[in-house]
């Protein structure tokens, strides 16, 4: 058995078989349409609201600093119009600068300044404390210069040194200020997980259904004509379905990347998801194996696909998120090749579980389609 000449054959089927090329095609735009409106959504600054109980000169200087800033869309209100406002989704988080807050600065006392509330399911808690932190060290490090601008100008070199020595120490620390940090739950839970790689996942999952309807020559896998002829010849069945798969898993793969480019900041993060996707075609491959096997005809093949498609996405969680009601199925789906990629487009670790849950789908769908050609040729 020539399985390059079967490769080639089913390359050249693919490529000039008009129907399926297109549809692998309308895939393509319509993830990385998604991942336009995706990345759009994520350029959007995370508002935050501001609620100022200081009345001295150095909290208004402190939100000014803060209203400068261009990661987050820092915006004054009142404590009340505040928690409504996160309690609504409308923000995701609250500073709140306490009373003694000027009259703390100009003493050099950087204990328990501010206050901090951010939603329970917000994944920008690190980084937003951290932009709230450093502006508050500026204000602390301006006062502290004001105050002793007269001594130091008098200083010797040695008390220089040893306010440089100081200053240098507080910066090390990293967590200069006590801030006060609530997690709130929402009435309108959000997860920013979601909003992880969406075109790529939702690639993933439409690209299931090419693989699974460009698989019609799978069908004859339940003959049990071809595969006596196969076997007549010396072939191994499982290196003739690679041979025949491939061309569709490589063609899949490359409609990947504008998405994968759109979407991916690194080249590592590239590599993996990419790596991911094609062990997930793998498993495709196996489950359209399945499917192609027991339609046994194209007609059956076309009102089984979207059925088969949309259950196993949605399970794995490539389309939308399972509610937490889902628990169960969540678990389920660890049998499907998408959970895995799912994990891998979250930065997961995910290659052990895909490669056996790949193989095993694969290796099912060439028994099924052995047991079924056994099954016709007693019949």
């Amino acid at each position: 058995m020539n399985y390059a000449s079967l490769f080639k054959g089913r390359t050249r089927a693919l490529i000039t078989d008009y129907t399926s090329l297109s549809v692998l095609i309308i895939i393509a735009i319509v993830s990385f349409y998604i991942s336009t409106l995706n990345t759009g959504e994520n350029n959007t600054s995370v508002p935050i609201a501001i609620v100022n109980n200081d009345e001295g000169v150095w909290g208004e200087e402190f939100i000014n600093v803060l209203l400068s800033e261009e990661s987050y869309d820092f915006y004054l209100s009142t404590l009340d119009d505040a928690n409504d406002a996160i309690a609504k989704n409308r923000a995701h988080g609250i500073v709140v600068i306490k009373e003694d807050f000027s009259d703390k600065i100009r003493k050099g006392d950087y204990n328990s300044l501010i206050s901090v509330t951010v939603m329970s399911d917000s994944m920008e808690l690190e980084s937003f404390t951290e932009t709230v932190i450093n502006d508050a060290i500026k204000i602390w490090i301006e006062a502290l210069i004001e105050s002793r601008l007269v001594e130091i100008a008098k200083a010797d070199e040695e008390e220089l040194a040893r306010f440089r020595q100081n200053t240098s120490e507080i910066w090390d620390k990293g967590s200069l200020l006590d801030v006060e940090a609530y997690l709130v739950d929402t009435a309108e839970e959000t997860d920013e997980e979601d909003n992880m790689c969406t075109g790529i996942r939702w690639y993933a999952a439409l690209s299931l259904f090419y693989i699974i309807i460009s698989g019609t020559w799978m069908c004859n896998y339940g003959s049990g004509q071809l595969i006596r002829r196969a076997v007549g010849r010396g072939a191994n069945i499982a290196l003739m379905f690679i041979a025949q798969a491939l061309p569709g898993m490589m063609l899949a793969s490359i409609g990947l990347i504008p998405v994968l480019y759109k979407e991916t900041s690194d080249v590592r993060s590239f590599l993996l998801i990419l790596l991911a996707y094609i062990v997930y075609s793998i498993g495709a491959s196996g489950i359209a194996l399945v499917v192609c096997s027991l339609s046994g005809n194209f007609s059956v093949l076309v009102l089984s696909a979207p059925v088969i498609t949309l259950t196993a996405s949605l399970m794995s969680g490539l389309l939308f998120r399972l509610p937490d009601w889902a628990g169960f199925w969540e678990n389920l789906s660890i049998i499907f090749p998408g959970r895995w990629f799912y994990m891998a487009s979250h930065g997961k670790s995910f290659l052990p579980g895909a490669v056996i849950t790949s193989v095993v789908w694969l290796l099912t769908g060439i028994l099924i389609s052995g047991l079924i050609s056994k099954l016709k040729k007693t019949s």
